[in-house]
């Protein structure tokens, strides 16, 4: 009978740290997302000019919100179509936890509920012909171990 106990006790306590573990490691795993948009072409320079500026409030809300990674790229020959590239941690929603309706603690992240974030995130939207970052469909990614071939290369 005590057997039977502590083997059930050993098995309880390890399928609680096998859950723990892989719980851990599904945090750790990022998202990979990529936007583009236009700038006004009369508003390019402010808008580079800000982002060598960004707002404290700004970066501590995107880090808390789950931000691992973020750039924003502009052609080098002055042209006004921008790509932004973000990694977040796993569970991170983009709509829900950053867009336009985050104003609302989830989790602790509130990104948007901060109003110097609220200010930064309205003046940048005046920037954006179409006011807004369109998502792009990821194609293909090649990483250091693996890539996302799923059919035989073509040649012809």
């Amino acid at each position: 009978m005590r057997t039977a106990f502590y083997t059930l006790l050993g098995a309880v306590c390890g399928g609680l740290l096998v859950h723990s573990y892989h719980r851990m490691m599904s945090r750790k795993k990022k998202q990979r997302l990529m936007f583009r948009t236009n700038v006004k072409k009369d508003k390019l320079e402010l808008y580079k000019r800000h982002h060598k500026g960004v707002w404290p409030e700004v970066e501590r809300g995107l880090r808390k919100a789950g931000v691992k990674l973020l750039s924003i790229h502009c052609p080098s020959d002055g042209g006004n179509a921008l790509q932004m590239y973000i990694e977040l941690e796993q569970g991170v929603d983009m709509a829900r936890d950053l867009g336009p309706g985050s104003s609302t603690e989830r989790r602790g992240r509130s990104y948007r509920s901060v109003e110097r974030v609220k200010v930064w995130e309205e003046l940048m939207c005046t920037f954006f012909e179409g006011g807004t970052w369109t998502m792009l469909d990821e194609l293909y990614t090649l990483t250091g171990e693996t890539s996302t071939n799923s059919l035989p290369a073509m040649y012809t």
